[in-house]
């Protein structure tokens, strides 16, 4: 069954990220998320929850650590990724089925929070280019250099 895909909607963390390794040393996150339907009453004019979605999310390698170093239990994030249905088996021997979601990407929600970036250095690349305009402005000049 084909399931939607998650663009940019608002989640929340219900608990820790998880990080784990596989033996081979690559880093898989699951990250618990619920989704939170909300309706104004139109007679008492008063928020309402009418629907919640919980949801485990998975991201590996680099993006998996740093989903873990960087979202708690209740923070709010704004995320994208792909929905599936995963089928297993219960110790009483039952069938049952969970909804995840594949991570494509994942952030705090700036509109509940302040948030300062921390960029990754990476291996082989510089940090200022030379063709970067902003990298030649002169110090204590904020006007753009074209």
């Amino acid at each position: 069954m084909s399931l939607p895909r998650i663009n940019g909607e608002v989640a929340r963390l219900w608990a820790e990220v998880e990080l784990r390794f596989t033996p081979s040393g690559k880093a898989k996150a699951t990250v618990p998320l619920v989704f939170n339907k909300r309706r104004q009453n139109p007679e008492t004019k008063q928020w309402e929850d009418v629907g919640s979605m919980f949801v485990r999310g998975t991201a590996w390698e680099q993006f998996a650590e740093n989903i873990s170093e960087s979202l708690v239990k209740g923070d709010e994030v704004v995320v994208s990724g792909e929905l599936s249905m995963r089928e297993f088996e219960r110790n009483d021997g039952s069938k049952g089925q969970s909804l995840e979601l594949s991570i494509f990407a994942i952030g705090p929600n700036l509109k509940r929070c302040p948030v300062k970036v921390h960029r990754a250095e990476r291996s082989g690349a510089q940090s200022t280019p030379a063709d970067d305009a902003w990298s030649t402005a002169p110090a204590g000049n904020s006007e753009p250099p074209f």
